[in-house]
């Protein structure tokens, strides 16, 4: 779970990119902040950049493949 300090840095907005699982490897187009959805484990990935491969940790059988979901998007000017 990301955390923050100061919630009137944060705006809540519906965005169908929020919904989209990325692969290991894959290019996501916005900056941000993605979670695994198998382990929970965090990572900031800026635009242009591949997310984090199988290697990223170990995942059991439970955890099943590793899948990226942004949770937080950096808004850039």
């Amino acid at each position: 779970m990301a955390w923050y300090k100061d919630g009137t840095k944060l705006e809540k907005i519906d965005d169908a990119n929020f919904d989209k699982i990325w692969k290991p490897g894959e290019t996501p187009p916005d900056n941000g902040i993605y979670e695994c959805q198998g382990c929970g484990d965090e990572i900031a990935s800026n635009k242009g950049v591949k997310l984090p491969t199988q290697n990223h940790s170990q995942h059991s059988p439970a955890e099943g493949e590793i899948r990226w979901k942004m949770i937080v998007c950096c808004e850039n000017r």
